[in-house]
């Protein structure tokens, strides 16, 4: 992540960018420092996160093979379910 100074060389506000890829996919400011970073890191994970939700919702469905029904698994899935819902909302 790159912290942006302003041209005083101080943070105000402080400005977070998450880079993924070398590209720039975040650019939080105005709480505080650390609440930012870990905005930015949260952003520059989100597609690694869904990609694991998906694959949790496939392995832990009621009709994956070898998947046990248990109310553990149905709510990891209803978790993973709105999260991913969440995600892709436009």
């Amino acid at each position: 992540m790159l912290v942006y100074l302003n041209e005083k060389g101080e943070q105000s506000p402080p400005h977070i960018v998450g880079v993924h890829n070398s590209y720039e996919v975040a650019d939080c400011c105005g709480i505080d420092e650390k609440t930012d970073q870990a905005n930015g890191r949260l952003i520059t994970a989100a597609p690694e996160l869904l990609k694991a939700c998906e694959a949790a919702i496939a392995a832990l469905s009621e009709d994956a093979p070898g998947c046990m029904p248990t109310e553990a698994n149905r709510m990891a899935v209803k978790l993973c379910h709105a999260a991913r819902d969440k995600a892709c909302e436009l």
